[in-house]
């Protein structure tokens, strides 16, 4: 696949995504080798859910964490920040074009799951927009991180102390009811929305209504997106 020399920074993601077809094949089978034997498995529904969830919240935090950093090292984004266009609108683009890109990775793993487990299309919807909402908040942490290092090896420490507890407050393995504080925390954070709604996918009856899976996410994604973009003059800053 030939593709034109990228002349704006997201585009150079979308040109390292395409460009490579042995790595190509490799990003676009790996979700489905992880994800495919799963759900076509005999293990309980929530941890079926739970590895779908968790391979989206990693995809998406050190995959952003860790280009920016080495992007960092290379002096790309400095040089990046020369240009003339806004340091928000290219925080933006790099949010929304990683999150685009990964959920293109695990679109063809979501749509093999929907084959093996039918559910009605409005949950199908439901669980697709949440994985994608998770995707976003997940590129929002590893953008995030991003502001306070430079080395893609602690883009994985920084990021394990932030997602372990967002891991288990959603749900994914203990402590799947909270009560109290935690739920009302669970509120808060996407990847609940999308526990849930894969719970739903793999035959589990859940509280959540497919409204509120749809909408309650792309709010708190909008409000993550707006906070990280304000980030965007110190992380094209030049670090000491």
């Amino acid at each position: 696949m030939r593709i034109s020399p990228p002349d704006a920074y997201w585009k150079k993601d979308v040109a390292l995504f395409f460009s490579r077809r042995f790595a190509l094949l490799i990003k676009m089978l790996y979700p489905v080798a992880i994800i495919v034997p799963v759900a076509a498995s005999g293990i309980p529904p929530e941890y079926a859910a739970a590895v779908i969830g968790i391979v989206a919240v990693m995809a998406g935090t050190f995959g952003a964490g860790e280009s920016l950093t080495v992007d960092l090292n290379d002096g790309i984004l400095v040089r990046v920040a020369l240009t003339p266009l806004s340091p928000y609108r290219i925080v933006f683009e790099i949010l929304a074009v990683n999150a685009a890109l990964d959920f293109l990775q695990l679109l063809p793993a979501l749509a093999i799951v929907y084959l093996l487990h039918p559910v009605p299309l409005v949950w199908m919807l439901a669980a697709t927009a949440a994985v994608f909402a998770t995707l976003v908040t997940a590129n929002c942490i590893g953008i995030f991180i991003a502001n306070f290092t430079s080395s893609p090896a602690d883009v994985l420490l920084y990021a394990t102390a932030i997602l372990f507890p967002l891991i288990y407050v959603s749900g994914f393995f203990r402590n799947q009811n909270p009560t109290g504080i935690l739920e009302t925390l669970r509120g808060f954070v996407p990847f609940a929305y999308t526990n849930d709604a894969l719970k739903r996918v793999f035959g589990l009856t859940t509280d959540a209504t497919p409204l509120e899976t749809l909408f309650y996410p792309s709010v708190i994604c909008a409000v993550l997106a707006f906070a990280v973009c304000l980030t965007a003059p110190r992380l094209l800053s030049v670090r000491p």
